[in-house]
């Protein structure tokens, strides 16, 4: 007799009671959540291409598993047939980036030196991760944070995620994955704040258990181009001076006018950000509001180096 587990069959209209199931979930989504979901999607489709070197740009399985519990299965194909050309490709690469430079931070040992300019010549790994418009970020639940850059046997190093947001976002969420991470992988605190009023945003995430005086990497992914110039402007300033020594800020560009002019004549689509500008310009509002040190990797260079030629969004990155 085999030893090999024996799987039920399917009940007769388990599939459609599973759809039914999904639908009624997509029923439900805010138009906040169902564009939040939208970029699970995306990621998910991105995590199956593959560097220049062959590996996987990154996992996406806490993604797939949230747009399959609440996006029905012709959805997502839609998506991916309108989108496949251009979002996917932005995705994967500015995922891959801003992940490469998170490890990097939190798992820098004594004595190496950041590749942003940090002034800090050592650090033991960077313990506070503050993703600000979080949304469905997956970074608490995917990435190996927990003791990354910390010795053996050490009680310390875990990292703490906070993941500042509306709250929009939040509950779908954690109705899917649940409110904390896989174990081993960081602490996770939610935030709930409006990034319009950086003030507001720093007391509650203090009082979440942020230390101003430890050094933080600041994540803004996809957010820059949802606030105005003056409201950008204001909390790019505030985290600069709030940030400790050995901080890292890692900021994605928002869409170009002539790449939002594009996607509205070749394909209909809008985009609903508020400012639209070139890379080189965000870059000047970065060193303006106080990080001097920023740098921009273009499109182009990280088209490059994922092998990604649709690619059309840079990332900065600076530190303190």
């Amino acid at each position: 007799m085999s030893s090999e587990p024996q799987l039920a069959a399917p009940s007769p209209g388990a599939a459609d009671r599973d759809d039914a199931v999904v639908r009624a979930a997509r029923a439900q989504l805010t138009d906040v959540e169902a564009t939040a979901v939208a970029v699970s999607k995306f990621r998910v489709a991105a995590a199956k291409l593959r560097r220049p070197d062959g590996s996987p740009f990154f996992d996406a399985s806490f993604d797939a598993a949230l747009c399959n519990a609440v996006l029905p299965q012709d959805e997502q194909a839609a998506l991916l047939a309108q989108f496949q050309d251009h979002m996917i490709a932005v995705l994967a690469v500015r995922t891959a980036e801003i992940d490469e430079h998170v490890m990097a931070a939190v798992g820098a040992a004594p004595g190496s030196s950041s590749d942003t300019g940090s002034s800090s010549g050592s650090s033991p790994g960077v313990r506070q991760l503050v993703i600000l418009g979080a949304g469905l970020d997956m970074r608490a639940w995917r990435l190996p944070l927990e003791g990354a850059g910390s010795s053996s046997g050490s009680s310390s190093g875990g990292v703490t995620v906070f993941e500042l947001d509306s709250g929009t976002t939040e509950s779908l969420k954690t109705r899917v994955l649940g409110p904390a991470p896989p174990p081993g992988r960081c602490r996770r605190a939610f935030v709930q704040a409006d990034l319009e009023d950086p003030e507001q945003a720093l007391d509650r995430l203090r009082a979440a258990g942020w230390d101003p005086a430890a050094p933080s990497v600041f994540v803004l992914e996809g957010l820059i181009g949802y606030l105005s110039v003056a409201a950008g402007d204001a909390l790019l300033a505030r985290l600069r001076s709030a940030a400790a020594p050995g901080s890292r800020l890692l900021l994605t560009t928002p869409p170009s006018p002539a790449w939002r002019d594009e996607l509205q004549a070749s394909r209909g689509v809008k985009l609903h950000h508020t400012t639209f500008e070139e890379p080189e310009q965000t870059l000047g509002r970065a060193v303006a509001a106080g990080w001097s040190g920023a740098e921009l990797r273009g499109a182009e260079a990280l088209a490059a180096k994922y092998g990604m030629p649709q690619n059309r969004q840079g990332v900065i990155l600076a530190a303190v």
